[in-house]
């Protein structure tokens, strides 16, 4: 198996942030499979990753070895054991042909994949993922309605026992003028609460807009459910963008009309209109620990101006777009979704317009080699295109898409490489865009089709194909085709330092007059060590620049705290307000000097001596973070080595608070268990 490692220093491009210090982040990546079929998707990126909680992983996707004549297409699947992943597979996990997985958790240790067979959806399933045979079943249809489209799966449930499974059947009734046009799939829902014996619904067909025909091929997508609720988007440039949610476990649907299409019935060859911006129908959904619904999806400009469909659309179009449930929904205004700074535009850069190809060279216009088929024989159009997104336990989002990207070509075409995107919880702020494909290894590779897993443990993991040439050779791009390697890549996160949020604890926030706090900076987002600035009300010093200073109080009151930082790109100030509360002395007290003082081993792993200088009557507290107290050891007999123990306690930061009659003293201990 091969396998890459690198540390590649990300360039950055975004005006915003020009000037910022550069961010590392590590990357490791295995080459899991290979294929000679290009395409995986048309549309959306189905689930074709699932990180499980013990940290093995599951891959699969479209495959094809045999060429000519090109009639092996299947399932291809791979397995990460924790250790190493399987060899490249060679066979498809179905019994049949069969196209567009979506893989997901099964069960109590299994796994399941749904896919697209030719009578029906291959469902194939193993107990025990990553070893043993795979068993099959096949969903069928409605009766007069034949093979069933797109599917995907997801599972709820305690033991992920319930599946859920979206398809699109084609309305038969609807016949387009335009062959190519194919927006006229319906969408189905199926749910097993048996682990697939028996199907309580099936083939429920949602009732949408009447606006419009149906949808396209691969243009409905699940979110990884969140306990019972069940989401899922549908939508391209023909039709409405929907989210539908469910929050016990699809029993019931809630239809929130996200971006509204702002032409009827728009039909090839037969609709004559200007340019409008679209949603293109590739897109991604990802709820977070709430629940609440976070997508971003990938525009583009059409029209219809003859009755010859060809390239009616503007191959320069280019954006990608972050919406929540918490933002209000676009207009059909046909300049709503317009990213290049129009009056009635409804997008708003850095906040919802968050992903475009960037102007590496800095001249202010896209330099491409701009010659067909390569680069606009893709069906999913843009220059952007498949966004994947996913949420990290703190809320913090990952958005990562295809863009075909300036400076990198073959002299012919240039290539496409993966873009990712930071942003902070709530989507009201974003990093900078970062190319995970610009380290030599893959400079001059084609590289499509991200999806990211929806589970991110420290590290985002990712799966994608790349190949050495531009463009498509199955839709007809290239004379022949070539070798599509499939590689997974583990991202660590390393949060940029346009995030910046001051905090702060202090110590004892309750105090007596002479007493002394500690404060500790908690602030996120990599402030810099030499632009701290306290003001310290009603303390002595009344000011300070270091990082975790201390203050004593020798006032009766309640004092403000204000804590100023800067990252050097970004400067934020938090004010405390009547936080330090300094009660009636109680004797004259001095600081102990600290340096007298041995706490040892310093980190511990829980045991702890501390040795004072002179034998004398103590008394020491131990307090966490938040000020409480965990540990006390009082009315000490005049010792020098006293025995203290933080067994049992989380890792993290303590504070000893050591007293001798007027006398006190803190120190700082860090517990590794």
């Amino acid at each position: 198996m091969k396998k890459i490692y690198f540390s590649f220093i990300f360039i950055l491009f975004t005006l915003l942030l020009a000037g910022q210090e550069q961010k590392k982040w590590l990357l490791e990546e295995d080459i899991i499979g290979n294929t000679f079929f290009d395409v995986q998707t048309t549309r959306s990126m189905q689930s074709r990753i699932h990180y499980f909680n013990d940290g093995t992983v599951g891959v699969a996707y479209n495959i094809m070895n045999n060429f000519p004549p090109y009639n092996d297409f299947g399932i291809g699947y791979n397995y990460y054991d924790g250790t190493s992943w399987d060899p490249y597979p060679t066979q498809s996990i179905t019994s049949g042909i069969a196209l567009n997985p979506s893989y997901s958790k099964f069960g109590p240790n299994g796994e399941i994949v749904v896919s697209e067979g030719e009578n029906g959806l291959f469902i194939n399933y193993r107990i025990n993922k990553g070893s043993g045979d795979w068993q099959e079943i096949i969903l069928s249809g409605p009766a007069g309605y034949g093979k069933l489209y797109s599917p995907q799966i997801v599972t709820t449930g305690t033991s992920n026992q319930t599946i859920h499974v979206l398809a699109l059947r084609k309305d038969t009734i609807i016949d387009f003028e335009d062959a190519d046009q194919n927006n006229n799939c319906k969408v189905l829902y199926s749910r097993s609460n048996d682990m697939g014996i028996t199907w309580g619904i099936l083939n429920h067909e949602f009732e949408f807009n009447a606006d419009y025909f149906g949808f396209s091929e691969l243009s409905i997508v699940w979110a990884e459910p969140k306990n019972n609720t069940l989401a899922f988007l549908a939508g391209d440039y023909y039709t409405d963008l929907i989210l539908m949610k469910s929050s016990d476990a699809g029993d019931t649907w809630q239809k929130t009309f996200v971006w509204e299409h702002p032409v009827p019935f728009f039909e090839h060859n037969v609709t004559l209109i200007d340019n409008f911006w679209v949603n293109t129908g590739s897109q991604s959904l990802a709820l977070d620990n709430d629940s609440k619904a976070h997508l971003a999806f990938s525009i583009s400009s059409i029209f219809s101006d003859t009755i010859d469909w060809t390239g009616n659309y503007d191959w320069w179009a280019d954006g990608i777009v972050y919406w929540n449930e918490d933002r209000p929904v676009f207009s059909n205004n046909p300049n709503a979704l317009n990213p290049e700074y129009h009056p009635e535009s409804e997008l708003v850069i850095d906040y919802s317009l968050v992903g475009w190809s960037p102007d590496i060279d800095g001249n202010g216009i896209l330099n491409f080699n701009w010659l067909t088929p390569y680069n606009s024989i893709y069906p999913t159009l843009g220059i952007s295109t498949t966004p994947t997104i996913t949420i990290d336990d703190n809320g913090y989002i990952i958005v990562v898409y295809s863009s075909v990207t300036e400076t990198y070509d073959n002299g012919t075409a240039n290539y496409r490489h993966l873009w990712s995107r930071l942003g902070m919880p709530g989507g009201s702020e974003w990093g900078s865009l970062f190319d995970l494909t610009g380290d030599l290894i893959h400079i001059f590779d084609e590289c499509v089709y991200p999806e990211l897993a929806s589970t991110v443990d420290g590290f985002v993991h990712l799966v994608y194909q790349y190949d050495i040439d531009p463009g498509l050779c199955i839709e007809g791009g290239k004379d022949w085709p070539c070798e599509n390697f499939i590689s997974n890549m583990n991202i660590e996160i390393e949060y940029p330092s346009v995030y910046l949020t001051p905090n702060f604890y202090a110590l004892t926030p309750l105090v007596h007059v002479g007493d002394t706090v500690l404060f500790y900076d908690t602030s996120q987002g990599y402030p810099d060590p030499n632009y701290f600035e306290w003001t310290f009300e009603g303390g002595t010093p009344s000011s300070s620049n270091l990082e975790d200073p201390v203050v004593q109080y020798n006032t009766q009151g309640t004092f403000d705290v204000t804590l100023y930082v800067s990252n050097g790109v970004m400067n934020q100030t938090l004010v405390k307000e009547n936080y330090i509360t300094v009660l009636p002395g109680l004797g004259v007290r001095e600081n102990l000097n600290s340096d007298m003082i041995l706490v040892s081993p310093n980190p511990t792993t829980g045991k702890i001596l501390v040795i004072l200088p002179d034998a004398m009557q103590s008394s020491i507290r131990i307090y966490n973070l938040l000020g409480k107290v965990v540990a006390e050891d009082e009315n000490r007999p005049g010792e020098m080595r006293i025995n203290l123990d933080l067994t049992g306690n989380n890792e993290g930061i303590y504070f000893l608070k050591i007293s001798t009659g007027d006398k006190s003293s803190i120190q700082k201990v860090i517990l590794n268990n």
